[in-house]
């Protein structure tokens, strides 16, 4: 009988540019890497056995060094992680282990840096443009020309204020490398499953299902200055319906300034309530192909199926221990998978 062969996984690792993966794999002792679709930057952590003393000696990295990683298995094309700044670097023992941990923002910048600036008359894809252009970054991505009257920045670290912004009308932000990017929501849970899991495929799993706490709408108010109207917009859930939400209506306490606005905040804000109606963590072994900000099938679950999108992902590859993957997951669509 023809022996089964097990695929191995690999790594590979750019240090400033250069390829070291042959000079870093006698001493990896594991790679981590953490991928989020938003909020906290990617990390990346490598844990080094220093029994020599090398990595504090002449291979002691400097602030501001540069990290690449691409992991899969051997044979099959390798999924990118990104770019990452080195931030830290830390050490313990015995046995004696120094660890690089790198985010993906570049530290290089004045992203961390809080300020205050007034934005008048403008769009949210001009506000995201003239921060990205202030801190060096291209923008990525298709924003709504909604207009913003005022928006205010107060002693708010750029990228802060950019997440804060992005989630009050809907977008996904994240910064990455050289670029920052603005992605509806919605079209990240609408967009089509890259793969399907069963219960076979799956070594733990918790699930959360609510049900009476999932609100069927959300309210924002505008007003018009000319009139002192004021006006409700109603925004209603669309990705549930029937017997799995509640009566509840959202008022989230958000200023808009045009019904455009109001709508866009209503959305947004039921969208964000509503997204932990139903989560996910998985471990399975490892699998490249899952990483935030895409959508999975899960089968042979009963109701707990359907497609899933990961919101955040990690990948760890351990001497000894192989290659597992970690997801955490909202539900995008209830189908009945079998």
């Amino acid at each position: 009988m023809e022996k089964m062969s097990i695929p191995r996984p690999v790594f590979r690792v750019e240090w400033n540019g250069r390829d070291v993966t042959v000079d870093l794999s006698p001493y990896v002792s594991s790679v981590s890497y953490v991928d989020r679709e938003e909020g906290e930057s990617d990390t990346l952590e490598i844990r080094l056995g220093d029994g020599d003393g090398r990595f504090r000696g002449d291979w002691y990295p400097t602030k501001g060094d540069r990290l690449r990683l691409r992991f899969g298995y051997e044979g099959n094309p390798s999924m990118r992680g990104g770019d990452f700044d080195l931030d830290e670097v830390t050490g313990d023992g015995p046995p004696d282990v120094v660890a690089l941990r790198g985010i993906a923002a570049g530290i290089s910048r004045p992203l961390r840096t809080p300020e205050s600036r007034a934005y008048e008359n403008t769009t949210l894809s001009d506000i995201a443009r003239a921060v990205a252009l202030r801190l060096g970054l291209s923008l990525v991505g298709e924003i709504d020309p909604i207009r913003i009257i005022r928006e205010t920045q107060s002693q708010e670290e750029d990228l802060a204020f950019l997440a804060r912004v992005a989630g009050e009308y809907g977008y996904a932000f994240s910064a990455r490398g050289d670029a920052i990017s603005f992605v509806k929501r919605g079209s990240l849970r609408d967009s089509p499953p890259v793969l399907t899991l069963r219960r076979g495929d799956i070594t733990r799993y918790s699930v959360t299902d609510k049900i009476l706490r999932v609100a069927r709408s959300a309210s924002v108010v505008s007003h018009r200055p000319s009139s002192r109207e004021t006006i409700r917009h109603d925004a209603p859930e669309t990705r549930r319906a029937g017997p799995d939400i509640s009566m509840d209506r959202l008022s989230p306490d958000l200023r808009a300034e045009t019904p455009e606005q109001a709508m866009a905040k209503a959305a947004a804000s039921l969208d964000a309530e509503n997204e932990e109606g139903a989560s996910l963590d998985l471990t399975l072994f490892g699998n490249p192909r899952l990483v935030a900000g895409v959508n999975f099938v899960l089968a042979d679950m009963g109701g707990f199926g359907g497609v899933w999108h990961i919101t955040e992902s990690r990948h760890d590859m351990r001497k000894g221990a192989g290659y597992t993957t970690e997801l955490r997951a909202i539900r995008a669509r209830k189908d009945m998978v079998r």
